[in-house]
């Protein structure tokens, strides 16, 4: 049961990790839902089940300092914070494509920040399957895309729904 717990927590934790810093992302809200509150409360009971195992306190120091690093980066974070920010970045409109590589594009995305309206970025991101992205910049710079490898083709994909 500890080793489904370990797995199950360092993967949420790498997945979590690359979402908080915009590297990774997904489309499906669901999923960063259940990895965000995953990242909530897997830390407690790995922590426990870590002691009860090992009543060595200074053998399995590693296995121990990482569940504490991230209550504490958790706490520090706010879990609050962490809680309203599941909500997904979703695209309004493509605005340039690569013609070399159809996955590699330049969207306007908005994220649903609740009461206070709607996050909005331009954002250079790298399709590796229809729900899954990488960003790879969330500074758009027009002149950085004047050339012969990107094509202007404004598309309306509004996933938000707004009128």
């Amino acid at each position: 049961m500890l080793k489904i717990i370990q797995i199950t927590f360092y993967i949420v934790l790498c997945i979590f990790l690359l979402d908080i810093f915009d590297l990774f992302q997904t489309k499906i809200g669901f999923l960063k839902a259940i990895i965000y509150y995953g990242i909530l409360i897997l830390p407690i009971p790995l922590l426990i089940m870590e002691f009860k195992a090992n009543r060595n306190l200074t053998e399995p120091i590693l296995r121990k300092a990482i569940p504490i690093l991230t209550i504490i980066g958790l706490i520090y974070l706010n879990p609050l914070k962490i809680l309203f920010n599941i909500a997904t970045w979703k695209t309004q409109t493509i605005e340039l494509i690569n013609e070399n590589k159809g996955n590699h594009k330049v969207e306007f995305q908005m994220k649903d920040i609740g009461a206070l309206g709607y996050a909005k970025r331009n954002a250079e991101v790298y399709y590796l399957t229809e729900y899954f992205y990488f960003v790879l910049s969330e500074n758009y710079d027009e002149r950085n895309f004047i050339g012969t490898d990107w094509k202007r083709i404004d598309e309306d994909i509004n996933e938000i729904g707004l009128k």
